[in-house]
Order: C-alpha cells, then structure tokens, then sequence
C-alpha cells in the first residue's frame, strides 16, 4: 500500500561534511531502457532519521522533492501497531474505555520512529477530535521541553477551545456525580435526571453548572481522591477552576503552556511554573512537574469517556542522564504508564532494549512489546522501489498503476543490499544514497547500479575511520592493560600480511611463555571470498607459530554482517571485533583478557596432556612386562613352597634393620621404606590373586615412580649445603616433589586398596602425602 507519508526526514549535509565535486548539472537522473522515465538526483535522503518534532515530520506538510523521501511500505510493525491503535479505539466496553501502553523495543535504524509517527498519522487521520501529546525525546531541561518542543492540544485555538470544552464536560460530570448522589435532597430526583442528562451530553454544562452554583473544592477532591498522591493536585484543581473565567483564561493558558504564573495566579496558590524556571533549573523537580500535567490533562479525559494519547520517542535518551535525573524521570514515566493503563488512555513509546531494562519488572507486565526486525530481501526492494518512485518524474502518466520498479538496481545489487545492511532500513537507503553517488557518469545520469558498486558503497560508508586512528586505539588498549608486545615475531614478515593486502598483524603479543597473540587489522569482510582469505592467513599464523600456543584478534575497520561474523568465529576460533569509536580501547583490552584466560588454559591442558601421554606410555611398558612377571612371581611362590622356611630369627634376635644411607636424614628414609614396603605388599597382593591388571599395573607403576621420587630427593640431599638450604636448593626440591605429586594426581591411586600390615594411612594416602611429608621434613631449618 502507497501512500504519500515521507519515511525518513531530509537533514541538510553536516557543515564539516568534504563537498561534492560540481559536475556542472543541478540535477541527475536516470533512463532505464523500459520505463523511459527520469527521476531527480539522487532520491534517497542523505541523513535517514525520522524525528518527532517538526510539522513536515509528522506528515502536516506534502514536500515533492525527491529529498524528502515521501515514501513507505508496510512492516509486520507497523500492522501490529495499527492493530493494537485500532483495538483502543473500538467502542468501550459497558467498564468503560480500556488503557494501553505499547512499547517499541529495538536497535537503531529498525524503524520505531517511523512506526510512531505513523501511529500518529493514522489517529490524526481516523480520530482527529482525539487529544494527542508527543514528545520527540526526553530532556534533562523538561521544563523548556514543555514550553517550546513538546506538543499538545493547546498548541492550536482549535485544541484550546476542545480542552476548554472538555473541562467544562469535568466539571459536570463531577457535578452531576455530586448532586445524584445526595439522597438527602428533596430534588433528589430532578438531580439524578440532570446527572444522566450531563453524562449523555444532553444539558448544557455551563447552564447547569452555573444554575446548582457548584463549589470548586468538588473538582479538587475528585482530583485528590482519584490521583492521590500522584500529583500536586491542588494547584491544578485551582486552575482548572480558573481556566473558564473570562479575566483568567489567558492566564490560565500562559501557565498551562509553561510559562510562570501571573501574579493573580499566585494570590491564588499557583505560585511556580509547571517546569523549572529559567535560570533556576532543577531537573528532578521540573520532571515531576511536567508529567504531573500530563498527567492531570490526560486524566481529566479518560474521567469523561474520551480517548487520549501520548506519543515519546528514544526513551533510551535518559540512560546518559544524571543519576538522579534519571531516576526521577524513570519513577515519573512509570507513574504515568499507570495512569495510562488504569485510567482509559493510549500511551507508545519507542525504546533501545536497555531503555526498556531500565523500567521496573512490574511496568513490563503491563506493558505491550513489540520487538521490530530487518526486512526481509522482498520488502528491501519495495523499499528501494518506492523512493525511486517518490523522487520520479514521469514524461508521461503512462507509468501510473504499473508495479514498483527497482530502476538501475540489478538483482546481485539488490540481493547483496539486504545481505550486507541485513534489512535494516536505515542502513538499506543510506547504502542506496551511496551507491548511486558511485554510479553517476560525467553527465551526472545513473544507467546501472551493479552487485560491485554496492560493495564499494558499503566499503566507503563504514571505512571512514583511517588506519591510522585504529592502530592508534588498539595501542591505546595495549597501554590500558599493559600488554606484553613479543621480543620478536614468531613467523616470517611475509606471513603477517594477507596476499591482498588488505589485513596484517598490527602486533604480536605473548602473555605466557610460548604463547601468542597476533592483533590483526583487517577492512570490511563481506563476501565468502574476503572470509576465506583471512581464514586462510590466520591458519598459516597457527601453523607458523607452533609448537607454540596461539590466538588471534581479528579488528575490523568496516562492515562484517552478523552471518559473516559467526563463521568467522566458528573458523578461526574467537568473533571478530568490528571497530566503534568512543571505548574501543577497553573493548580491545577486554577481547585480549579473554584471549589469554583462554592461552593460560590450554597450556594447563596441554601440560597435563603431557603428563598424561607420559604416563600412558610408562603404562604401556609396564603392561608388556606385566604378565611374565605374574609368570615369574607364581614360579617363584611354587619354588618357595617347595623349599623348607628359613628360621626367622638368627640367635634369638630379628633381622638387623637395614641402615639409611647417610645423606637421608632417618625421618625421611623411614617414610620412603614404609611407603616402598606397602605398594610392594600391593603388588604381591595383586599378582598372586584375580585382580584386574589395571590394579597391578597401577601399583607397580606407582612403586617405581616412588623409587625414582627417592633417588632424586637423595641425589637432592648430597649436594644440599649442609644447615639451612640454600632458595635455589630449596627451589629444585620444591619442583622434585611437585613432580611426584603431578604424576600420582593422574593415577588411579584409589585402587591399590589397604595395606595388610595395620597403618593409619591407606596405599593411596600414602603416595598422596609423601611428597608434602618430604618437603616439610627437608625444608625445615637445622635438618641432618
């Protein structure tokens, strides 16, 4: 559906902007073979942005130059939005007129403002008595918001004389409630007649009103009683009551409009301005104020049975407030969404995904979101289809009811269009703008817009940035966190650039001993072959840089479409990080901690991998021998049971016990001999019965280890100084016990079972504190 509403407003071109070179023609255009018709240079606007404020914004205003982009196409959006405007102002139920409050949620350049403006297009068209306030975006200054952008029904004499109207139809109606409801009254019946006479609209308030002389402090309890203490009610009830005073009207408008009371107003209790006074601001307060009369004006609508509206645009705008701007502006808004909801008005808002976090959980429940998203591939070329059209200038009228034509864009220009801005209508007709710049010949005419010139529209607009400020910030993240630049590169100059150029290592870092990280600067990544190209340097830098460990930083000055960056996250193992301006340097610094908690893992990894790949094959070698020794073992336990026992005792006393050798202290040999006697007491245990071989292979492994840990510790002890240790001594005994503990820690030491002998320690227990019974024993001051 056409329609002749503009999308996106035409900004002029920024002051500091390079101009464009004169070609000598005031107007471009293009001829296509078919159509025959001409359209005005260059119909995309140079600055897609809808805002809410000025009249032309809202579609007050028909602008036929092409600039103007007078153009729109339906989104599942905007029908939903259309639906749910539709649905408040269907006839109320008998309960009266339900409150809604819709949100517009989304990321920039998605199409909310546009939404909003056509949701007030839409009531402007189909309901032109409603009252409508909009408010293009919120301001720490409400107070001058108020006066000067924010607009309402009192903005016009037609909507002054509508609001007037309206108090007077409050004002019997509070009356009418009044008066029927006095039962102690002889006119009691007359009074309810009169009552349903003013809610039907069929007396005339101001006759009524002025025949049962109301008092005014009935206005002010319904207000108090009904908003509480949501707003200053008092000093709103008074001008209210002033406001059809002939003497007081204007008055009553000046300080409605924002303005500071006049002094009649102040001997009368309204003593300051709706918002802050200028000069004297006071945000917090000056918030409160003007939703108070947003909220107060709206109430006073939905209380008489008429619909109302209130419109803002880029809620997100408080999130760089102050704190307590932001809190009073937040509490405030919410306040008024209750009002809304509660009371029978209409309330859509649009709101970046954060905006709508920084409201309370129970305001979401009451709120309507809708979410929008990218266009799809058809509606990008209907999109693309009617600002050419809006900028068209037919010879003929022979074009008239023919289907919307892409003009000089081919299909590759328009599928790679919505491919490379994903649908984002925004990005769509600023590529668009682009592009057609691109294509103009010396004689400013346009004749083809091909796949190729979109690429190079889409390169120009977001490689704006030069090289050199982007190194410059990836230093300035090296500074921030301190980073290590390696010694020397790791792989040959040639390896740090691509083969065309367009990306190279910036530096290489290395957080850890043999470990790398390449920071690589690469220009907009948009088709499968730019992937492929920086997929394949990146694996030539893993190959380069090994056996070292190895990550790598992909910074991107352009463009990489989501799609793009999840495969080449998915190829070389961490997401590209597109360059933004503003704290890139801490989104660099953070990327490359990440990077290094995952290097300082994979080195543990690949530590214990080692270690585990040593022991597996100590393992194997003990297993081939495994079973001869069982063979020899039962051999030898046949023999023995062949031949008569030795006595155990020679002369009526044991067995000498065997002497340590001198460089062992008798603490520490003890402990080694106990230990050696209990795996050996495991591995006899285990050979002569049906144990699984893991079990045997694990005890014997166990044991020879502990026999190594013993000759190390006393190869350790006979070049120690004698006394104290020496810190290096002391350094090279730590790391020899840590080697034992690493080796029996990936063991499975838990099955080598009890010990036959009594020990308050089991096999496993034992080899698990050796190592520390060791250290403590050798490391202690004056040990012999």
């Amino acid at each position: 559906m056409s329609s002749p509403d503009s999308l996106y407003r035409q900004y002029p071109p920024h002051p500091l902007a390079a101009p464009k070179a004169d070609t000598g023609h005031t107007r471009s255009a293009i001829v296509t073979p078919t159509s025959g018709h001409t359209w005005h240079r260059n119909p995309f606007p140079l600055s897609p942005v809808v805002r809410l404020g000025p009249m032309s914004d809202l579609g007050d205003a028909r602008v036929r130059a092409a600039d103007s982009g007078n153009a729109h196409i339906d989104t599942p959006l905007i029908e939903d939005v259309e639906s749910l405007v539709d649905d408040y102002f269907a006839p109320p139920a008998a309960g009266g007129r339900r409150g809604r409050a819709i949100a517009l949620v989304g990321e920039f350049g998605l199409g909310k403002s546009h939404a909003l403006r056509r949701s007030y297009q839409t009531i402007r068209a189909r309901h032109p008595e409603t009252a409508t306030w909009i408010v293009d975006e919120p301001a720490q200054d409400m107070g001058r918001l108020y006066r000067d952008r924010l607009r309402g029904p009192g903005d016009t004499e037609q909507g002054k004389r509508a609001f007037e109207e309206l108090v007077r139809d409050y004002y019997a109606y509070v009356t009418a409630g009044w008066v029927g409801g006095e039962d102690d009254d002889p006119r009691r019946g007359t009074l309810r007649e009169i009552a349903t006479g003013l809610r039907d609209r069929v007396l005339d308030p101001d006759k009524v009103v002025s025949a049962l002389r109301y008092d005014p402090e009935v206005i002010h309890a319904d207000l108090r009683g009904t908003l509480g203490e949501v707003t200053e009610h008092r000093r709103f009830s008074s001008a209210l009551a002033l406001l059809l005073e002939p003497p007081f009207n204007r008055m009553v408008w000046n300080w409605l409009n924002g303005a500071e009371p006049a002094e009649p107003l102040r001997e009368r209790g309204i003593t300051e301005a709706i918002g802050p006074s200028e000069g004297r601001p006071d945000n917090a307060a000056g918030i409160d104020r003007v939703f108070d009369a947003l909220t107060v004006q709206g109430f006073l609508h939905g209380r008489v049975g008429r619909p109302y509206v209130l419109l803002l645009d880029s809620l997100e705008k408080v999130l760089d407030w102050p704190d307590d701007s932001r809190r009073a502006f937040i509490d405030a808004f919410e306040r008024l969404i209750n009002i809304y909801t509660s009371h029978g008005g209409l309330l859509v808002f649009c709101s970046s995904p954060d905006g709508l976090r920084a409201l309370r959980q129970s305001v979401h429940e009451r709120v309507v979101q809708l979410w929008p998203t990218g266009l799809d591939q058809d509606r990008t070329g209907e999109l693309v289809a009617r600002y050419l059209a809006s900028g068209e200038e037919a010879d003929d009228d022979s074009g008239e009811g023919a289907p919307a034509s892409t003009g000089p864009f081919d299909d590759e220009a328009l599928r790679l269009l919505h491919e490379l801005t994903e649908g984002v209508p925004r990005e769509v007709l600023k590529t668009c703008r682009e592009a057609w710049q691109l294509s103009e010949d010396r004689d400013g005419v346009v004749s083809r817009v091909p796949g190729a010139t979109v690429l190079r529209a889409v390169r120009a607009l977001h490689e704006r940035v030069s090289y050199q400020r982007v190194s410059g910030d990836v230093h300035d993240a090296l500074d921030l966190g301190q980073w290590r630049i390696a010694s020397r590169d790791p792989v040959p100059a040639r390896l740090a650039r691509s083969a065309g150029g367009r990306e190279e290592v910036l530096y290489w870092l290395s957080p850890a001993p043999n470990a790398y990280i390449a920071v690589i600067y690469a220009r907009s990544l948009l088709l499968a072959d730019d992937v492929e190209r920086i997929v394949t340097q990146v694996n030539g830098l893993r190959s380069a840089v090994r056996p070292g460990r190895f990550e790598a930083l992909l910074v991107v000055n352009g463009l990489v479409s989501h799609a793009m960056q999840d495969r080449i996250g998915r190829s070389i193992g961490s997401r590209p990080l597109v360059y933004r301006q503003g704290r890139f340097p801490q989104s660099v610094h953070e990327a490359l901690l990440q990077l290094e908690r995952r290097l300082v893992e994979e080195g543990r990894e690949e530590d214990l991998a080692e270690l585990g790949e040593r022991m597996r094959r100590n393992l194997e070698q003990q297993t081939a021998h495994l079973d001869e020794m069982r063979r020899n073992l039962a051999a030898m336990t046949l023999e023995a049971a062949a031949r008569p026992a030795l006595p155990a005792v020679t002369g009526g006393r044991a067995a000498p016990e065997p002497e340590p050798p001198e460089e062992l202290p008798g603490t520490v040999w003890r402990r080694f001999r106990e230990a050696l006697a209990m795996l050996e007491s495991v591995t006899r245990r285990a050979a002569a019965g049906s144990a699984e071989l893991r079990v045997l292979g694990c005890a014997t492994l166990v044991r020879a280890l502990t026999e190594e840990f013993r000759g190390a510790v006393a190869a350790w002890a006979r070049g120690a100084a004698p006394g104290v240790p020496t810190e290096v001594q002391l350094r090279e005994l730590r790391r020899i016990c840590r080697e034992y503990e690493n080796a029996v820690e990936v063991l499975p030491v838990h099955l080598l079972g009890g010990a036959e002998h009594p020990n308050p320690l089991t096999p496993a227990r034992t080899v698990e504190v050796l190592a520390e019974e060791v250290w403590g024993t050798l490391s202690a001051p004056g040990v012999s």
